[in-house]
């Protein structure tokens, strides 16, 4: 099985960018609310939003916002009452839906989490969005170290990032399903991987899913 797409425009960060996540135009109240990858997350949103307007999103994180889950355990565990704010932000999906509501989005949002390999499971729902008649997605990939706690039972990426592409129909890229997976595939987050495509540094890429084997890479005029 073999689809092709377009990548029409993409952001990413992370922090080998040396500058902080730029949310200025974020209101300061909202801003407030933001995590430290909730901020990587709507510092690349942002600007496509801006550019190619409202469209359907795809948001991909591995566990969400894990640090403010933790937080709400421990406290329960203490027996301290818990906070509605802290609660509320904690959800998986809770930075797509700030961002909805501070832009008064009505498209819809589709929350994934594909755990290590989620590039597959992104990309085959923002092109099914696609073929349905929507002519852009926004697909976003966001994820952060885990928490100390977690460290012996979780390969989280070692540092905060988000990565968001702008997909459509078209014949520019190439996904290919080719049967078994490979053993010895890269551990780095797919989303990463596809960054390293996108900036040129890398030709194809060979992925992992649910044990069958893909590959992306950018079709050739």
């Amino acid at each position: 099985m073999a689809l092709t797409f377009n990548i029409l425009d993409w952001k990413a960060w992370t922090p080998a960018q040396n500058d902080a996540p730029d949310v200025s135009v974020i209101p300061a109240m909202l801003r407030r609310r933001l995590s430290p990858m909730g901020r990587a997350a709507l510092s690349v949103i942002m600007p496509l939003a801006q550019t190619h307007g409202a469209m359907p999103m795809v948001y991909v994180s591995r566990h969400g916002d894990l640090n403010r889950t933790l937080g709400l355990l421990e406290d329960m565990a203490k027996s301290e009452p818990l906070s509605p704010t802290a609660f509320s932000l904690s959800v998986h999906n809770a930075t797509a839906g700030l961002f909805s509501i501070q832009q008064g989005l009505t498209s819809n949002i589709t929350a994934i989490s594909g755990g290590a390999q989620e590039l597959i499971p992104a990309l085959l729902e923002s092109l099914g969005l696609c073929n349905a008649q929507t002519p852009q997605v926004l697909c976003v990939f966001c994820d952060e170290p885990t928490p100390d706690i977690y460290q012996h039972q979780a390969d989280q990426p070692a540092h905060t990032y988000a990565v968001a592409l702008i997909l459509s129909l078209g014949q520019d890229w190439q996904l290919e399903q080719l049967g078994q997976s490979a053993a010895n595939l890269s551990t780095e987050p797919q989303a990463l991987q596809l960054l390293r495509a996108l900036q040129g540094d890398v030709e194809s890429l060979s992925l992992s899913h649910n044990g069958s084997g893909w590959q992306l890479r950018r079709c050739l005029a």
